[in-house]
């Protein structure tokens, strides 16, 4: 028989319950991202009912309605929307802590990583694959959208860090680590007759990247500067779309040059802007007093040795 102190006994139903309402927690917010108790049970693996049943289990612990029942399905209202942010927050700090029990010597614990699709070919899986390899107990999901978008969410606390470029301005709770410079450069189809950059851009349709997006804007403002007058034919909001067109040969871009290569690369004509242009710098945004700050410390070690290793190879 197993017996219990009861000092032993209460600290077992405290870490019980501790469980049970982070459990509750995740499933809130399962609910807010999937939109339907129905959704949200098949991402956390339990049925509809047991969804219904804890989410009123919370709304007991905490003496509030989370949602509007009167709506088929239910959706949360004002406090239950407030009260997903606060379950993010603490949702993540939980499971730091559970990283953080194990040898100072290992990374484990789960990242949630922002990425712009640039960077999804090259950069991303490489560091990810490298820190995992070293760290096999770390569980890094990756989320992929535009640098204008991943901001946000890190303020939100929907992500941990995020890979992307850097912006014209800087909120004072975050911090910006870059770790590389990519120059801009023009993408021609490879038979064009033409190669300088004023030769490319005036004689070949242009296909831009969105100027919402922070490199549109850099491209944009050098284009200016040089007085460089373009025939616009597209504006494109992905640097691969805007590459795919020209591989077809609908006419001409300028994007950032990978600083490390994808496996697979189109093959066109790739001409630098030159010293004229700013290059693109790729970097690690996250929050200043991170509870993560051990794993994106680890990550960013990681991109800075790859980034280093793809220059010496280009002067091999």
């Amino acid at each position: 028989m197993l017996l219990y102190t009861s000092a032993a006994y209460c600290s077992s139903r405290n870490e019980l319950a501790a469980a049970m309402s982070i459990r509750r927690l995740k499933t809130l917010i399962a609910v807010s991202e999937q939109g339907s108790f129905g959704l949200a049970a098949d991402a956390v693996s339990v049925s509809q009912a047991a969804v219904s049943l804890q989410m009123k289990s919370l709304e007991d612990e905490l003496q509030v309605n989370l949602f509007d029942r009167t709506k088929r399905p239910p959706s949360l209202n004002s406090a239950g929307l407030a009260v997903v942010q606060k379950a993010r927050e603490a949702v993540r700090a939980y499971d730091d802590l559970v990283g953080s029990v194990s040898r100072d010597d290992v990374l484990s614990g789960e990242l949630v990583l922002g990425a712009m699709p640039t960077t999804m070919t090259g950069v991303v899986p490489k560091a990810v694959g490298a820190l995992r390899e070293i760290y096999p107990d770390l569980r890094i999901h990756v989320v992929p959208a535009q640098a204008t978008e991943l901001m946000p969410q890190i303020e939100r606390g929907q992500l941990d860090a995020a890979i992307i470029s850097q912006l014209p301005y800087l909120p004072s709770q975050l911090a910006y680590k870059p770790f590389a410079e990519e120059p801009l450069v023009v993408l021609a189809p490879a038979d064009s007759p033409w190669n300088e950059p004023r030769e490319l851009l005036e004689n070949h349709p242009f296909i831009r990247f969105d100027r919402k997006q922070w490199v549109g804007q850099l491209i944009e403002n050098w284009l200016r500067a040089e007085g460089i007058q373009v025939n616009d034919l597209m504006e494109l909001d992905t640097i691969e779309s805007a590459s795919n067109m020209v591989y077809h040969n609908l006419g001409v871009t300028i994007i950032p040059e990978p600083c490390i290569a994808p496996p697979n690369p189109i093959s066109l004509k790739r001409v630098p802007l030159g010293a004229s242009a700013p290059p693109r710098v790729l970097g690690i945004l996250c929050p200043r007093d991170s509870a993560k700050a051990r794993l994106t410390d680890g990550l960013y070690d990681q991109l800075v040795n790859l980034v280093e290793a793809e220059r010496q190879e280009k002067t091999i």
